[in-house]
């Protein structure tokens, strides 16, 4: 039994990985915060398919409840293959329209509890010789852009983790990689029209992807990417 771990499995692009490893085999554990419905939805549809998934709650700017779920991952599965720390949130605006609640909150969810999930996995993922983090950052990861502030200094930590966790992990050995996706079609960028679209793709040389291609590339690095790989979707 292979086992992977998915924060914010129940919708975009978590809802394709949790979908993409359960159809390659995996036990999957899908953690959702405020999305219950739609990860007991996947899950059972997933099951019925004949997968093994297991929809898990955890609000993941809560250090404790970190702990907790590892805690009852331990308990149930005694190993992680693999860790797919996907779940954001996302907000843009100018700096000084930001206030001070939405920045904490913004940095728990997309940049700590990345750290924390990795801190209170690695006991679990040394249970195996070939286990992986795959860590969700994002173009703003490694780019700016005006009114992006917040979201992007979070996922710049998160492209920085993940480089840091590949040297300091080497000899462990678990593998620490990343994706950061350009724009992705979820209900997170639904606002957004065809020409919004179109206009970003043309400014920045990137096209709109699926969240099912994102989940093939989580997977791909998963399953053999070279540590500290950070792959930029283009």
């Amino acid at each position: 039994m292979k086992v992977a771990v998915v924060t914010g499995g129940s919708r975009g692009i978590g809802a394709a990985t949790v979908t993409k490893f359960a159809k390659e085999g995996y036990t999957v554990i899908a953690v959702y915060n405020n999305g219950r419905q739609q990860a007991e939805a996947i899950s059972a549809k997933l099951n019925d398919m004949g997968c093994d998934v297991h929809p898990m709650h955890a609000d993941l700017s809560d250090p404790k409840q970190i702990a907790d779920l590892f805690a009852q991952i331990g308990t149930y599965f005694k190993k992680i293959d693999v860790l797919v720390n996907n779940a954001a949130m996302s907000v843009s605006g100018l700096m000084q329209d930001i206030d001070l609640q939405t920045l904490d909150k913004i940095w728990a969810v997309n940049a700590r509890a990345p750290y924390l999930c990795c801190a209170n996995a690695l006991p679990l993922l040394q249970k195996n010789t070939n286990a992986a983090v795959v860590n969700v950052s994002s173009v703003w990861g490694l780019w700016g852009a005006s009114c992006e502030a917040a979201y992007s200094m979070t996922k710049h930590a998160v492209v920085g983790l993940t480089r840091s966790l590949a040297e300091e992990w080497n000899d462990v050995p678990v593998r620490v990689c990343c994706v950061c996706p350009s724009f992705v079609r979820t209900d997170m960028t639904a606002h957004y029209t065809e020409q919004d679209i179109a206009l970003f793709e043309r400014e920045y040389g990137v096209r709109a992807y699926t969240p099912e291609e994102v989940a093939t590339d989580i997977y791909a690095l998963a399953v053999h990417g070279e540590n500290g790989t950070i792959k930029m979707e283009k």
